[in-house]
């Protein structure tokens, strides 16, 4: 049998390893766990404590095209784009999933921001790219998974909407190890879009009214645009939004600019960080400094005042200073559009601008955390008027300095997706990890409003999810997915000796064992 390396992890290259794996771990009641590449809360990720199997699929990185079908099965262990801090050191340019297919010809209509996910992770989350048009999930046509048994199993795409394929797409690696996938592919193609920043009664749209005058809300743009992602900015003093949109170039967008589509000449996207020298890892350091000291001042000045961070001294001090400071430090990085500095426009193949913070995001100076909130698309102003409310009245508790993402998704058809047969509409809500008030106790407020609201909402399954003893905890989560029985009892039948399931997802799932 394989054995772990220095960090810990098991490297299988092969489905036999994996069988071997499982049947050890059935042998020595192990748990077992697949890492992808650690973008969710590590505790969804990893087994628990102790001489348990933690898995890497880096050496199953294969990619396979069916030119008849315009198909490519994908190895699980695959990265849609670059992981620059992948443990194994083996995630490159050359073999990532995205960047094999655009020089194959084809492509994956759907696109997340950020591409450092592996396949399986991507999926099993039920994660998403921007758009309310478009769905990563209908593009797969079957999944290969080895389950709790040791068993090898292929699920495939069908009409039946009970059919088990529509419970493996988004597992959170519960029924199984994930080893490939199958995706319906299209051709290559370009897209022209712009980026504004905008106070929030300066969009081209209305970001938190029902439309009018002219503009359309916030959901009808979300539905007609084909891509598009907002970041919010709700402080006091700032109310801004930063629009990227974009769309699949038809022939009336070529013009002498753009070049012909057999002469194309793109424009890429300028990342919301500046290069400097070719880079926009200096600007991005500079922000995350400056993020960073923002977020963590209550420690160092209780510290210096002996004053605990809920003391009036330090809400003084907050109130009276961050709303003239944080604008200006806000704009070095976020103005909003003039003269001097207008909207961006920008055209490009697919890959080159779809993924906007694929070049330039980095948790690793960034040290941010998420709970990614998805509602029903025809509650889309209901849910903003809450939000802005709820900031206007929480005041710096409620909004701190950090900007909010608002995306579209698709409906999907797999039972735990949170887009499960519905578009919605996604609020990811950041929080800084070195922040001395933790991720739970600032979420909670959120949860709270949408469950006093009677807003009814479903969370992406690997960002923090509600304490389980809170009124948003797995009673509730359970209403929101028609499937979840289902989805709960197939579980069992996968995983017989609950090798996949940690105390983490015992506790968000309420389940018993």
């Amino acid at each position: 049998m394989i054995t772990p390396d220095a960090k810990g992890l098991y490297h299988p290259a092969s489905n036999d390893d994996i069988s071997t794996l499982i049947q050890y771990a059935i042998q020595n009641k192990l748990q077992v766990r697949v890492r992808g590449a650690a973008q969710s809360v590590n505790a969804a990720v990893v087994t628990d404590a102790g001489n348990n199997i933690n898995i890497q699929l880096d050496q199953m990185r294969t990619v396979v095209f069916n030119d008849a079908a315009v198909q490519v099965t994908v190895g699980a262990g695959c990265n849609l784009g670059v992981d620059p801090y992948d443990p194994s050191e083996t995630s490159k340019l050359g073999n990532s999933f995205f960047e094999q297919l655009t020089q194959h010809g084809w492509a994956i209509a759907n696109v997340p921001d950020a591409i450092h996910q592996t396949v399986a992770g991507f999926i099993s989350t039920g994660s998403s790219g921007p758009s309310m048009q478009h769905s990563f999930d209908e593009c797969i046509v079957a999944i290969t998974l080895i389950d709790g048994t040791g068993t090898l199993h292929t699920f495939t795409k069908s009409d039946n909407l009970s059919d088990p394929f529509y419970a493996v797409g988004t597992s959170m690696g519960l029924l199984g190890i994930i080893t490939s996938v199958t995706l319906q592919c299209i051709p290559a193609f370009n897209i022209i879009g712009s980026q504004s920043t905008t106070k929030i009664t300066d969009c081209a749209y209305d970001f938190l009214g029902n439309g009018g005058d002219g503009k359309p809300s916030l959901q009808q743009m979300m539905s007609s645009a084909e891509y598009t992602r907002m970041l919010w900015w709700p402080f006091s003093t700032v109310q801004r939004v930063i629009t990227w949109q974009a769309h699949t170039m038809q022939p009336s967008d070529y013009n002498q600019h753009t070049g012909t589509p057999q002469h194309f000449t793109p424009q890429p996207y300028q990342p919301v960080f500046k290069t400097v020298d070719g880079s926009a890892l200096p600007m991005q350091a500079a922000a995350a400094e400056g993020y960073k000291l923002i977020a963590t001042w209550p420690a160092w000045l209780h510290a210096i005042t002996g004053n605990s961070p809920a003391e009036p001294v330090i809400e003084t001090i907050t109130e009276t200073v961050a709303p003239y400071l944080y604008p200006l430090m806000l704009n070095m990085f976020f103005a909003c559009d003039s003269d001097k500095n207008p909207p961006q426009q920008f055209w490009d193949n697919w890959l080159g601008s779809l993924p906007m913070d694929r070049v330039e995001f980095s948790n690793n100076l960034f040290n941010m955390c998420y709970t990614e909130i998805w509602v029903t698309a025809d509650k889309t102003q209901e849910l903003m008027s809450a939000f802005q409310q709820h900031y206007q009245e929480g005041g710096f508790a409620a909004t701190w300095v950090y900007c909010v993402e608002v995306l579209g998704a698709k409906a999907s058809n797999f039972w735990m997706s949170p887009g499960y047969q519905q578009n919605s509409v996604r609020i990811s809500i950041m929080w800084w990890l070195d922040n001395p008030v933790q991720p739970l106790n600032y979420y909670q407020q959120f949860w709270d409003l949408l469950y006093q609201k009677n807003i009814p909402f479903r969370l992406h399954w690997g960002k923090y999810l509600p304490p389980a003893a809170s009124s948003q905890g797995p009673a509730y989560l359970q209403q929101q997915y028609p499937q979840w029985n289902n989805f709960m009892a197939l579980r069992k039948k996968m995983d017989p000796d609950n090798l996949f399931l940690t105390t983490y997802w015992k506790t968000q799932l309420g389940i018993t064992v």
